[in-house]
């Protein structure tokens, strides 16, 4: 048994694709599945178009807060399920992830969730594959999850939840909590979901990671944020084993000021070199950039986390809906 929750905030032009494919996935499975729109105070008519699709719609209160971590908070709340298969309003489940949902009940019990390929489909015409495989024991495991994943609910509300509080980066977060540092969501090398999502040059996307009003918005203090609320859970020192690479790449250079602060500027420059060279075989160039550029997310987002913070909500059902 399935429930679907989908997040949105002014997604009216995607939402039909979306239920168009998810009814095809409860066509294909024959077992129950509920779907559930969560609605980010959209000014657009997402809401109401979505009410004639979806078993169940939840519509947020604006806030200053809101984000999509909230609406998956709020969503896994209302589901009844077992499972929860959480999309985001921009997507469209692919038809050769359907034979993978139908067996979901054969997921290791050391897994608590699983997740297949994201293939992101730009509005220039390009598109591109995103995998998340990680190496756990004989099996593939998923060094993260971005907005689609099926989680199991238990093991959702066992850790707490969703963080409502966080505008950005709440996919590592939880995926830190499910698993105390480790990877227990399953990878399956399977196109799980379309992601319709605008082009950014490599200039844009540079920005993108240098400052909040070049596009993230507040999305940009996620980061810090997530940080905060993992410290506040006791839970730093499973972040650091999730996430090797960018704790080892902090930790050499690190040591490359170190390095300098010892010994002398030519022997740190000599370290900083091998280091990055290093780094640049292991991880992708804009990797490394992006990791260079977290400290200014990080301390500014530290200081944004407010774990007070709930959605309030107007919740409102539909009987018999189905995607024409």
């Amino acid at each position: 048994m399935l429930s679907i929750v989908v997040i949105g905030r002014n997604e009216a032009e995607n939402i039909v694709r979306l239920a168009r494919s998810i009814e095809s996935l409860r066509d294909f499975l024959d077992f129950p599945v509920e779907a559930l729109y969560v609605d980010s105070a959209s000014v657009d008519d997402s809401a109401e178009l979505a009410n004639k699709y979806f078993d169940t719609v939840i519509e947020l209160e604006e806030s200053p807060h809101l984000c999509a971590s909230a609406g998956r908070f709020s969503g896994t709340l209302e589901t009844k399920y077992p499972w929860v298969f959480y999309v985001d309003g921009d997507m469209e489940i692919c038809s050769q992830f359907f034979p993978v949902m139908a067996s979901l009940d054969t997921l290791e019990p050391e897994f608590v969730g699983l997740i297949g390929l994201y293939i992101h489909k730009f509005d220039n015409g390009s598109s591109a594959v995103q995998t998340f495989a990680r190496k756990v024991g004989h099996v593939a495991g998923a060094s993260q999850f971005g907005g689609a994943v099926v989680l199991r609910r238990d093991a959702v509300i066992r850790v707490g939840n969703w963080d409502p509080s966080l505008y950005g980066k709440e996919e590592m977060e939880l995926y830190v909590r499910l698993g105390n540092g480790h990877p227990v969501v399953r990878f399956v090398n399977v196109p799980m979901v379309y992601h319709y999502s605008e082009y950014y040059s490599r200039l844009e996307l540079i920005a993108r990671l240098l400052f909040p009003s070049a596009g993230l918005g507040k999305v940009f203090w996620g980061y810090g944020q997530s940080v905060r609320a993992l410290s506040v859970k006791s839970k730093l020192g499973a972040m650091l084993r999730l996430d090797v690479e960018i704790h080892a790449f902090w930790a050499a250079l690190l040591c490359v000021l170190i390095a300098a602060f010892v010994w002398s500027t030519l022997i740190a420059a000599v370290l900083f070199v091998a280091v990055m060279g290093g780094f640049s075989i292991w991880l992708r160039p804009g990797s490394i950039f992006r990791y260079m550029t977290l400290p200014l997310s990080l301390v500014p987002g530290w200081f944004r986390y407010f774990p007070w913070f709930r959605p309030r909500l107007i919740k409102w059902g539909s009987s018999d809906k189905t995607a024409t």
